[in-house]
């Protein structure tokens, strides 16, 4: 079997991915990922990326039950879990999927020269895994 050559984040990221400022309601966020069709949103604080709210934390958090009173609305800042995991779009992607194993995160936030170039999730691992087999078929 012919050696694998890992690509680097950048090559199988999701490129310039919508964002949301983190002051945005959760009702604004859970309509963007709708309108769009993803699961996952680079949260903006200051113009500056600082986390990813995905489906599950809206759905969590907006469950009967929830933490805010009736009529209150929570916002994206109240519910994100944690300062983003960031990659450089050069990192390769072996290194990128074990800090997203490690770090238990279901998407890392791609750099370039510290801004924001694209975001890389775990449908898109599966996208590349999925390549990668299909390809040894051929």
């Amino acid at each position: 079997m012919p050696e694998l050559a890992i690509p680097a984040i950048g090559e199988v990221m999701t490129p310039s991915p919508v964002t949301i400022d983190a002051k945005a309601t959760l009702t604004r966020a859970r309509q963007r990922m709708e309108e769009l069709g993803i699961k996952h949103l680079p949260v903006m604080v200051n113009g500056v990326v600082e986390s990813v709210v995905s489906d599950r934390e809206i759905k969590r958090f907006t469950l009967p039950g929830h933490k805010a009173g009736p009529g209150e609305e929570l916002l994206v800042e109240d519910v994100v879990p944690h300062r983003a995991v960031v990659a450089d779009r050069r990192d390769p992607l072996d290194q990128v999927l074990k800090s997203m194993m490690e770090s238990r995160v279901e998407a890392v936030i791609v750099l370039d020269e510290g801004e924001l170039a694209g975001i890389f999730t775990e449908t898109d691992a599966c996208n590349v895994l999925v390549n990668i087999l299909s390809s040894g078929r051929q």
